[in-house]
């Protein structure tokens, strides 16, 4: 599995050069590609490497490349559909242009001025994540004088799926309640609600003003308000990890029922509040480090269905009260769902236990060499 660091480099007027010239030689690339129609690397390498070197020689060719690399994805990304005009001051580094000395906390890297090493600030992920460094990517910040380098690490995973007995917690996402869980824990989305509700109030009042001073503060209080919610995020993220449990369920949420119409204004406002992707992602990565699992299930009558006597009916629910039309059984109905789905995902994590079993059992070694003929998928990533 992947993961990245990010650290503080020293404001260093070598790496602003690299990055303005690393910029350039992407933006000669960038035009290249948008006039001849192109985000073929071969075609904008035969293009553009004879040009970039001969304007900019101080720049060395493994930075030339990566700037040709940086600008195809971009173009592809774009389907050449409009031209790209790259602003930030950003290098992507790979192993053959830096080099990550975790015990001494130094980075080498390649520069306008040849190959030099920085000092790093001390991270607590430096320890944590040890393993394969791939690349890295370095941004400047210009106006606040800052650097940062995020080094992306490739640590061996640890194996979630081996386990023949497995303690699995259901849990279903919501917008009153952020997450309820199958054990009866409740996340309840009071306090997220009462905040972003005051920034939606300011936000308003800013934007009716229309000043450039009220856009200057507009844009400070977004940042705040992202932050704001991407701690709740963290926090409850983190609290669900830790949990005694060796995998979670989820439901599989499709987007596109979030643009029906016919929900109403208020709706709209509240589902605006909401971000299952972000905790979603959250929970995903803190699983994996911790050695655990994230499986994921069907949504469908999950809310309908009761969760003692499998009863379903589109009427056993009534807003956030769950009464079985068969059996009795009440509760809360968002509570009700996460145990259905407690059920789906146990079922689930078997379902891909079992033919992850049956892939190794059926890998054969190749005639005359030593690989195998099947290579085990990467069931966190379906």
């Amino acid at each position: 599995m992947f993961r990245t660091i990010k650290l503080k480099l020293p404001y260093d007027i070598s790496l602003i050069e690299t990055s303005k010239q690393f910029r350039e030689a992407t933006q000669i690339v960038l035009d290249y590609g948008f006039d001849n129609r192109t985000f073929n690397k071969n075609k904008l390498n035969k293009g553009t490497y004879r040009m970039v070197r001969e304007r900019i020689p101080t720049l060395p060719s493994a930075l030339v490349q990566t700037a040709r690399d940086t600008a195809s994805e971009a173009l592809k990304a774009t389907e050449l559909e409009k031209k790209i005009k790259k602003k930030s001051l950003t290098i992507r580094y790979d192993n053959r242009t830096f080099k990550f000395y975790p015990d001494s906390h130094t980075l080498s890297l390649t520069t306008v001025h040849g190959r030099l090493v920085f000092p790093v600030a001390h991270s607590p992920l430096i320890d944590k994540y040890r393993g394969e460094y791939t690349n890295a990517q370095l941004v400047v910040y210009e106006r606040s004088r800052r650097i940062f380098i995020m080094v992306q690490v490739n640590i061996p995973d640890k194996g979630v799926m081996n386990k023949e007995e497995v303690k699995l917690l259901g849990m279903d996402r919501g917008i009153k309640n952020i997450a309820v869980l199958s054990n009866n824990i409740f996340f309840n989305s009071k306090h997220l609600r009462e905040v972003k509700g005051r920034y939606h109030f300011l936000k308003r009042k800013l934007q009716h003003s229309g000043t450039r001073s009220a856009h200057r503060k507009l844009k400070k209080i977004s940042g705040r308000e992202r932050r704001f919610v991407r701690d709740v995020n963290h926090v409850i993220s983190k609290n669900i990890v830790s949990l005694p449990y060796d995998a979670y369920a989820l439901e599989a949420l499709n987007p596109a029922w979030m643009k029906q119409n016919g929900n109403g204004k208020k709706f709209r406002n509240m589902l605006g509040s909401w971000s299952p992707a972000e905790l979603q992602k959250f929970i995903e990565y803190k699983a994996e480090d911790a050695g655990k699992i994230v499986v994921y299930v069907n949504p469908k009558h999950t809310s309908q269905k009761c969760s003692r006597c499998g009863y379903t009916d589109k009427n056993n629910r009534h807003g956030s009260v769950f009464k079985c039309m068969n059996c009795g059984f009440e509760l809360n109905a968002d509570l009700n769902a996460s145990r259905n789905i407690e059920v789906l995902g146990t079922s689930e994590y078997f379902r891909l236990l079992s033919a992850s079993q049956s892939l190794r059992f059926n890998e054969t070694p190749l005639m005359g060499g030593g690989e195998t003929s099947n290579k085990l998928r990467s069931f966190s990533e379906e």
